[in-house]
């Protein structure tokens, strides 16, 4: 084959194939922006339902305090409940709606927020904690842990959907 005939069937084969080459490049270009919307950092702001070891059900809206995430009793299903186990005499007497049980929480990686703490009413005690949001930005896992987080306990907590 001369020169020639190897340049005209290159350019052939270059005007039949431009049209498929084009697809593969639109193709990758999508696929690669649905990765890239996979990857979107999920947000722990909102409002989410927790319950406790005795069943007891309680929602907490977590929101922006400064630079940090902080997290309110909004509703629970003992509305009437007081902070009885609060190791302050003079706070055992309020109401637990409306009580800041999650403080301090810092960013830490993506989806991830550390150097919390959690409240826990029904003790009285105040245990560090960490907070990551799952796939699909529906579930918490709250990890509440005394010293180092290898010594505590996990938690989901469920998105609650605001209508």
């Amino acid at each position: 084959m001369t020169a020639g005939r190897m340049s005209m069937s290159l350019k052939r084969a270059m005007k039949v194939r431009a049209p498929a080459l084009a697809a593969m490049l639109v193709a990758a270009a999508l696929l690669t922006g649905g990765t890239a919307s996979a990857a979107e950092k999920l947000s722990p702001l909102g409002v989410w339902l927790g319950i406790s070891d005795s069943g007891e059900k309680g929602h907490v809206k977590i929101y922006e305090c400064g630079d940090k995430l902080c997290g309110t009793l909004v509703w629970s299903s003992k509305p009437d409940a007081r902070d009885i186990n609060n190791p302050d005499e003079s706070k055992r007497s309020r109401i637990l709606i409306g009580q800041d049980i999650l403080t301090g929480l810092q960013p830490d990686g993506e989806n991830f927020w550390d150097y919390g703490k959690l409240y826990d009413a029904t003790t009285g005690k105040t245990w560090n904690c960490n907070i990551t949001v799952l796939p699909g930005n529906d579930k918490l896992k709250i990890r509440g842990y005394w010293g180092i987080s290898l010594f505590g306990q996990s938690r989901v907590w469920d998105r609650v959907k605001q209508e």
